[in-house]
């Protein structure tokens, strides 16, 4: 018998990765930019903490924001995360349309991505 429940998880295993890896089937979990996003729109609120593992997720979050920071667009993370403007203000503030932002915005967020949570990228691409 536990052999048969063996073969039955192996096979039910294996049919789920096929169908998560073909984009047929998808999990629960957030993406690793959906994630950075959330870091972003908190990284104010946390830089006010004094807990140790929050201090070195700020750190994190310094060292992935300085890889970007020669970016022309790169000032759309903090006006749009960490001081609140919608995409229509940052529009406005870069003389560009929100289009434009949204492109540059997604581009830079997965460049932080890349960094912040590479595995779970790697993941997503592969898995």
């Amino acid at each position: 018998m536990k052999n048969i429940e063996k073969i039955i998880e192996d096979t039910v295993n294996r049919t789920v990765l096929k169908l998560k890896m073909s984009g047929l089937m998808k999990d629960d979990r957030k993406t690793a930019a959906q994630k950075t996003e959330e870091i972003l729109k908190n990284y104010p609120r946390f830089k006010l903490s004094d807990q140790p593992y929050t201090k070195k997720l700020c750190d994190k979050i310094e060292t992935a924001m300085n890889t970007i920071k020669d970016d022309y667009y790169y000032n759309i993370i903090s006006l749009y995360y960490f001081d609140g403007m919608t995409r229509e203000e940052v529009a406005e503030h870069f003389n560009t349309s929100e289009t434009t932002i949204s492109r540059n915005k997604k581009r830079l967020v997965d460049a932080l991505s890349a960094i912040l949570f590479s595995d779970d990228l790697i993941f997503q691409l592969f898995l």
